[in-house]
Order: structure tokens, then C-alpha cells, then sequence
């Protein structure tokens, strides 16, 4: 995710409702009779990690390939549509979560889903998801800053953030999003992306389906599968996704949430230092310790739009 946040815009609050699976990491995994009832899945999905793109003129609105990046992504998202709907009837969300979260065209999108886009909206990249969805994929997912062999590797703002680190774990957005799902007690289920981001998934768990698209030999350089057969991996992997949940058990972080955010400069922190919940540990970083995930992820989103602002 490259995330584009104007001066002008304001921070969505972010709510959310206890369950059983917020206080826990590895809880017992709630079993999902697949013959009784209709499936609800959200698929997140960024465009760094779609087959086929390896730099920023297939990412941003004013670069000459944008569209063919847009007809990628929407295209590699289709694929995991079909391949949910061969698993059986579902309901399907799909949440843009790339710059301004409104990429593909909506007529592109399979006819089955619901789609979320726009900014800002709450839960930035994985709007939508409570305790009612069975699962959760993403599609087009990059690995963290600074990863070797990462496809345009940035952690949520390329141009504000340098490093996140939650409970001494440094994450990207595979984490930082696979915990809100999780905090509502819903798995991971499957990551599409280059080879760095699916290895990040696995670390979380390696249960979870990933589908590698491409291989980095370059931040801005990779070996790509063709399209279609990227897509047709794309498919069969959300088809076996399917068939995994009541296996596989939600990604969370235990309370208290330590969260450390270092920006990249540290006019930046000199702005965000003003938050209520913030704490200044050096020129580059701070720290915020809240007792409830969705409020320590609402404090980083937070950060990131003054980051932005100074």
C-alpha cells in the first residue's frame, strides 16, 4: 500500500466490539459447518503485490500504466472470487486499500461482490470485517520496509514510516491488518503477492494459503508469472482457502498493545508527539501502550495522517 492522505482529511473513529478472541493469540479455533451455512468473506487488497507490477508507474493515478495496473488488480481479485464461489455460496466484500482506495472500476468487479472503496474509511484497508465473516484473504499484499527481494517493500506510508513494531514484533501491513480480523476472532486465510510477503504470512502462520505471484530481484524489479497462470493459482488457492477455515486460528496481539512508530524524519514525530497517547522515545519514534488493539491501530493510522500534514 502506497496510502495517499490529504492535510484536509479526517480520521474515521475506529470501533469495535470485544469478543473472545481479543485478549487471546492461538485461541481455539471455532468450528465452521460448511454444510449449513453461507460463507462471508472480505478480501483486502493492495496493488504492489498484483501479478505483473514491479514499479510505480503501474501504482499511482497520474503514471502512464495505471491502467493496465488497475485491469491487473482487478483481474487477480476476480480470480479469487470465482475461486471462493467454487468452494460454495458465499457473500463476498472486497475493501480497496491502495493510495486513495479507489482504483478498479467497480464494473470491472465480479458481479458477486460487495465493494468498499474510498478514503478515509474506518479500518483504512480492511473496512468491513467484524465478528459476522468466516474468513479473511488478501490479494496484492507487499512485504514490510526494508525487506531483501521485496517488491516495492514500504510498511503502510512509504513516505512516512520507517518501521512499525508491535509487542517487539516488527510487522507490516499483513500483520497490522491480519490483527484487526483477528481481533474479531476471524482467520487469515490466504495472501497473494510476491514471494517476500507470502514468507511474512507464513511466519504468522504457516497454515495460511499463500499464492506467490512473482519473485523480487529488485525492489523495483521481478520475475512474474504470466496473468493468466498467476490467476489461476490465484483461484485454486482461495478454493483450498475455504476449505481450511475452522483450521486455521485468527493472527492477534495480546493486550497491553506496545506499539513503536518510527517515522521517517523527525518533523514527523515532532507532530505526532501532540496526540494524547503518545510517547517520545527519540528523534524518529514513538511509542503508544493502549489496552485494546483497534485503539493502538487507530492511533497509528492516526499518526500517519499528521505525519502528512507537517
Amino acid at each position: 500500500m502506497a496510502v495517499w492522505i490529504s492535510q484536509t482529511s479526517l480520521v474515521c473513529l475506529l470501533r469495535g466490539t470485544p469478543n473472545k478472541f481479543n485478549t487471546l493469540m492461538g485461541s481455539t479455533v471455532p468450528t465452521v459447518d460448511m454444510t449449513s451455512k453461507r460463507l462471508k468473506v472480505l478480501i483486502s487488497v493492495d496493488m504492489e503485490g498484483i501479478t505483473g507490477i514491479v514499479s510505480g508507474n503501474m501504482t499511482g493515478s497520474s503514471q502512464t500504466d495505471y491502467g493496465l495496473g488497475r485491469d491487473l488488480m482487478v483481474k487477480d481479485v476476480n480470480a479469487a472470487i470465482e475461486g471462493i464461489l467454487e468452494a460454495g455460496d458465499a457473500e463476498i466484500w472486497v475493501s480497496e486499500g491502495h493510495g486513495g482506495m479507489e482504483n478498479m472500476r467497480p464494473e470491472d468487479l465480479h458481479e458477486a461482490a460487495t465493494l468498499v472503496r474510498g478514503t478515509p474509511k474506518p479500518l483504512s484497508q480492511i473496512c468491513g470485517i467484524d465478528d459476522t465473516f468466516d474468513a479473511t484473504m488478501f490479494v496484492g499484499y507487499h512485504s514490510m520496509k526494508g525487506t531483501l527481494h521485496g517488491t516495492l517493500s514500504h510498511t503502510y506510508s512509504g513516505r512516512a514510516i520507517e518501521s512499525l513494531t508491535v509487542n517487539r514484533m516488527e510487522i507490516g501491513e499483513t500483520a497490522l491488518n491480519g490483527a484487526v480480523a483477528g481481533y474479531y476472532g476471524v482467520p487469515l486465510v490466504m495472501v497473494v503477492g510476491d514471494l517476500a510477503v507470502t514468507k511474512e504470512a507464513e511466519a504468522l502462520n504457516p497454515d495460511i494459503v499463500t499464492v506467490v505471484v512473482k519473485e523480487a530481484v529488485s525492489r523495483t524489479a521481478a520475475k512474474t508469472l504470466h496473468p493468466k497462470v498467476a490467476r489461476d493459482l490465484i483461484r485454486k488457492g482461495a478454493r483450498e482457502a475455504v476449505g481450511r477455515i475452522g483450521s486455521i486460528e485468527p493472527f492477534a496481539f495480546k493486550p497491553p498493545i506496545e506499539m513503536y512508530v518510527r517515522f521517517t524524519n523527525a518533523t514527523m514525530a515532532d507532530g505526532v508527539e501532540f496526540m494524547p497517547t503518545a510517547e517520545r522515545v527519540d528523534g524518529k519514534t514513538i511509542r503508544f501502550v493502549l489496552d485494546d488493539y483497534l485503539k493502538a491501530f487507530g492511533a497509528f493510522v492516526a499518526s500517519v495522517v499528521i505525519a502528512g500534514a507537517v
